[in-house]
């Protein structure tokens, strides 16, 4: 099967389109951790992103999170460059995030971790809060009425008063993904969001998935070990191999892609 590449690499933007990578490349030092990678992924998709480890899918995540910088070619997001934002302000933008390793204040509720995903879109601070000024008092009763409603969406009402740090990690992976959706985005990237969770609970992140870019309208990109989770959440799957595309596909023919098997098993398949 020959390796269909993407013919992404014109500057005009596909209107269905909500992220473009094109042709972005960054090294570190003599390193080439990712070699001119570009793809679309398109408004109410989920978009899965793959490789052997050492492949570049970290390095991609965190360029389209602004935590590292790029060397070569573009991100757009809804058509606009995102190269000039910074990490901190992705949200006001639209874009969110998981973390793989849990980014959680652990000796904070899960009530108020959530809260903190939200407070981005408020205009209080400290000190109009602390004064109890009533503009302040109605963001903040408006805000936790829409973190309410996220953790009874993510079954969370029964710990929400619990510190985070001390609930096991399945139930820390939900709250850190309700802080996530309290900032509202449009684009959500979730970092190996099945990573230390049993069977039982991949199959119930398979279905939340989809229930939550059907009810929430997301687009949703996912970096992801667990194949077959990426497989049977995503409309189409990149594949990314020595900080170079190799593939970029449906999922059914990512999986008989004979270079996707080679680099993952070292051999093409008989």
């Amino acid at each position: 099967m020959n390796i269909q590449h993407s013919t992404h690499d014109s500057k005009e933007m596909d209107k269905t389109s909500l992220l473009q990578v094109s042709s972005i490349s960054v090294h570190f030092g003599g390193i080439m951790a990712l070699d001119k990678v570009s793809f679309d992924i398109h408004k109410g998709k989920i978009f899965g992103l793959i490789g052997p480890n050492g492949a570049g899918k970290t390095t991609l995540f965190n360029c389209l999170s602004r935590i590292y910088n790029i060397d070569e070619g573009d991100i757009l997001f809804e058509g606009k460059s995102i190269l000039n934002k910074v990490d901190y302000n992705m949200c006001d933008i639209g874009i969110g995030r998981t973390f793989q390793n849990l980014a959680l204040f652990s000796e904070m509720s899960v009530l108020d971790n959530v809260m903190v995903g939200g407070h981005h879109r408020t205009k209080s601070d400290y000190f109009s809060n602390a004064l109890g000024l009533p503009w302040a008092r109605r963001e903040d009763r408006k805000l936790k009425e829409e973190v309410m409603e996220l953790i009874d969406y993510l079954e969370l009402n029964d710990v929400m008063d619990t510190e985070a740090g001390s609930l096991p990690f399945g139930t820390q992976k939900r709250i850190e993904l309700a802080r996530a959706l309290a900032s509202r985005p449009k684009l959500l990237l979730l970092d190996e969001p099945a990573g230390g969770l049993n069977h039982d609970e991949v199959e119930e992140l398979v279905a939340f998935i989809h229930k939550m870019r059907d009810e929430k309208d997301l687009t949703i990109l996912l970096v992801e070990h667990h194949m077959n989770l990426v497989m049977q959440v995503s409309d189409q799957v990149a594949v990314l191999n020595f900080g170079t595309k190799i593939a970029d596909d449906i999922p059914e023919k990512i999986q008989q892609n004979p270079e996707v098997i080679k680099a993952y098993l070292g051999t093409e398949s008989s």
